[in-house]
């Protein structure tokens, strides 16, 4: 089975694995490695009329984040006007729209204010796009060939939650995981084939609470593990089975955040009622006691835009604009001060730069290191911009409220 494998692996402690065949490409939320960091290198410089080099409008509203796959970009879409969620295909060269296919009715459902009926960014491995998408009883997962056509769609349970639903699909050896905790009755983790939507294994969380964060594949000391955090904890998961391997409470009830793994740590954030974030040590079993963490943070942490963990340096850029650096072994704090304006998006890492856009579109662009080095900062002019870039062969893309642009260095 080719998959677009989300994962980061252990050597010495825990290392990066690149799947070959996937990557120069953006497959899925948060990258090639599922931790919004890419060998490649984005641009450095640019503005409304500077180094654009296409923005195509899309209809609807959707806060997913675009992909990026064998010279196209995908991303996913809902139409008000007829109730429709949609997978949208485009020309990552020119901008051109190649296919615009409807793959969902429904009524939204209720949802908080920010969200979207595609809020999910959809997944790739090269054969198909996976799309999440829930309406006002169930959730839907559909696969789509390169064509535009639907290869399959499934119901995997009902769906309920009081803000929406906004967690990604990830690509595994095993299937295709889908985070489904919600505040309704049938909170579930499930992990479905890709070829034919059916289901290969169901994780049932103690609580009923929504969460909205991403799922990590990682192998540590030759042991693979999905990383979750969500329902007032934070798990890692057998990712063949579904089976828990190990637990720990906390470090808040609801999250947005993706967790972040390196130097033999798993780096959680959740956001409400409180914003802390843990260091929670891989390698033990069962439940986890407060005593275990390698360390706890309850200031400036963020609730939507996930970290990065990059080399030495973990990059956090709250929900406020708050800019917070941390020495990820210890829990240092190297620098915290205020930088920016609102921010949803995620900071990504390419080559050796870091990128943070505000939810007004402008983004700094800072070096890799504890001190904010701010080598640009970038407007886009009048657009709110609430999700992640892509970084692919040099070219930077983003979606806007109204439209995804590509930024290239001409």
């Amino acid at each position: 089975m080719a998959t677009c494998r989300r994962s980061l692996l252990t050597f010495s402690l825990l290392a990066l694995l690149v799947p070959t065949a996937m990557a120069e490409d953006w497959p899925g939320w948060r990258g090639p490695h599922g931790d919004g960091t890419t060998a490649d290198v984005g641009p450095l410089t640019w503005g409304p009329d500077k180094n654009i080099a296409w923005r195509t409008p899309i209809p609807g509203i959707g806060r997913s984040s675009p992909i990026v796959s064998a010279g196209r970009v995908y991303v996913t879409s809902g139409v008000e006007e007829d109730l429709s969620r949609r997978v949208i295909a485009l020309d990552a060269g020119n901008g051109r729209v190649l296919w615009n296919a409807v793959v969902h009715t429904g009524p939204a459902g209720q949802a908080h204010r920010q969200n979207t009926t595609a809020s999910s960014t959809p997944v790739t491995d090269g054969k198909r796009v996976y799309a999440v998408f829930v309406d006002d009883t169930a959730m839907t997962v559909v696969a789509v060939d390169l064509n535009g056509e639907v290869a399959w769609r499934v119901e995997p349970g009902t769906y309920y939650s009081q803000h929406g639903f906004a967690a990604s699909p990830v690509l595994t050896d095993y299937g295709l995981v889908i985070n489904g905790q919600q505040d309704g009755d049938n909170s579930f983790v499930v992990t479905l084939d890709p070829e034919t939507g059916k289901e290969v294994w169901r994780y049932r969380p103690a609580t009923n609470l929504r969460s909205f964060s991403t799922p990590v594949l990682i192998e540590h000391n030759g042991q693979e593990q999905l990383i979750l955090s969500g329902s007032s904890e934070t798990v890692g998961l057998d990712p063949a089975t579904g089976k828990l391997i190990w637990s720990t409470d906390g470090p808040s009830q609801k999250f947005v955040c993706t967790p972040s793994v390196g130097h033999g740590l798993v780096f959680s954030f959740g956001g409400s009622p409180s914003k802390s974030g843990y260091a929670i040590p891989l390698g033990k079993t069962g439940k986890l006691k407060y005593s275990d963490l390698a360390w706890k943070s309850d200031r400036s942490m963020p609730y939507v835009p996930s970290p990065v963990l990059f080399g030495d340096y973990l990059h956090i850029a709250n929900d406020q604009g708050i800019y917070t650096c941390i020495e990820p072994a210890t829990g240092k704090v190297l620098l915290t001060e205020r930088r920016f304006g609102k921010v949803y998006s995620s900071p990504v890492a390419a080559g050796d730069r870091i990128y943070i856009f505000e939810d007004s579109g402008a983004c700094t662009v800072i070096a890799n290191g504890p001190d904010f080095q701010e080598l640009a900062r970038n407007e886009l002019g009048d657009v709110l911009i609430q999700t992640t870039p892509a970084i692919v062969d040099g070219t930077l893309y983003i979606r806007s409220e109204q439209d995804v642009i590509a930024i290239r260095e001409q």
